[in-house]
C-alpha cells in the first residue's frame, strides 16, 4: 500500500510538470501569448548555449518572463526585447570562442530563428491561420524539448520537462478549442 509520502515524493520528482501544467492553466489558449512563450522558450537554450551553463536556462527563462511584463505593461515591445536579448547572447557566445560549444550554439542559434520566424508570421496571420502555426511551433518546441530531454544537454532536464509540458500542453490546447469552434460552428 503506497503511502502520503510516496506520493508527496513523487509529485515533488515531477515539480517541473507540475509548474508546466500551472503556466499552462495561466496562460489559456491565446495563440499571440503561445507564439510569444516559444520566443521566450527557445531564447532559454540559446542563452545556456551561448554562456556555456545548462542551469543559466532556468534563470534566463524567469528573467525574459519579467523583460516581457515590462514590456507588456509599458510601450516597449516585448517581442522586440526577446529578440535584442537573443542577438545579444548570440554574439556574446561567439566572443567566447572555443570555450563553449560553437556547434551547439549553432544548432541553438538556427532552432531560435526558426521558432521565432514561425512565432512571429503566427502574430500577424490571421486568427485561424495564427492558431495553426502558433500550435505547430509549440509542438515542434515540445518535440526540441523532448530531445534535449534525452540528450541532457544545454539545459537542465527541469527545465525540458517543464517546457515540454507547456509546450505540448499550448499546442493541444489551441487545436482542440479552435476545432471544437470551427466544428460547433
Amino acid at each position: 500500500m503506497r503511502t502520503l509520502t510516496h506520493y508527496r515524493d513523487a509529485l515533488l520528482a515531477r515539480w517541473p510538470t507540475a509548474v508546466g501544467l500551472v503556466v499552462l492553466a495561466l496562460t489559456g489558449p491565446d495563440a499571440h501569448v503561445a507564439a510569444m512563450i516559444i520566443i521566450l522558450a527557445a531564447l532559454c537554450y540559446l542563452a545556456a548555449a551561448a554562456l556555456g551553463s545548462r542551469r543559466s536556462g532556468w534563470i534566463v527563462a524567469v528573467l525574459a518572463s519579467v523583460m516581457v511584463s515590462i514590456g507588456m505593461a509599458t510601450e516597449l515591445d516585448a517581442i522586440v526585447l526577446l529578440l535584442a536579448a537573443a542577438a545579444l547572447f548570440l554574439v556574446y557566445g561567439l566572443l567566447r570562442g572555443d570555450r563553449i560549444d560553437r556547434r551547439e550554439l549553432g544548432i541553438q542559434a538556427a532552432a531560435f530563428a526558426g521558432y521565432s520566424a514561425i512565432a512571429l508570421i503566427a502574430m500577424t496571420a490571421g486568427p485561424v491561420l495564427a492558431v495553426h502555426l502558433a500550435a505547430l511551433a509549440a509542438i515542434g518546441h515540445g518535440v526540441w524539448d523532448l530531445i534535449h530531454h534525452r540528450r541532457d544537454k544545454v539545459v537542465t532536464r527541469s527545465l525540458t520537462e517543464f517546457c515540454m509540458v507547456l509546450d505540448f500542453g499550448l499546442g493541444v490546447l489551441l487545436l482542440a478549442v479552435t476545432w471544437t469552434a470551427i466544428l460547433t460552428a
